[in-house]
């Protein structure tokens, strides 16, 4: 069973202009992941290069 990373330490990398709000976008460093906070409060994960 494979332990997912808990990505504790992220690096902000910007935000985007959304319909109603803004997308955030965090870069996590230990794993690489780009995690992107929706402006509907939604966290999307995208695999970083090791992770896919």
């Amino acid at each position: 069973m494979e332990v997912e990373c808990p990505h504790e330490k992220v690096e902000f990398l910007g935000e985007q202009k959304g319909e109603d709000g803004v997308n955030r976008y965090y870069r996590c460093l230990k794993c690489g992941s780009v995690l992107i906070l929706s402006e509907d409060g939604v966290l999307y994960e995208v695999a970083g290069p090791g992770n896919v």
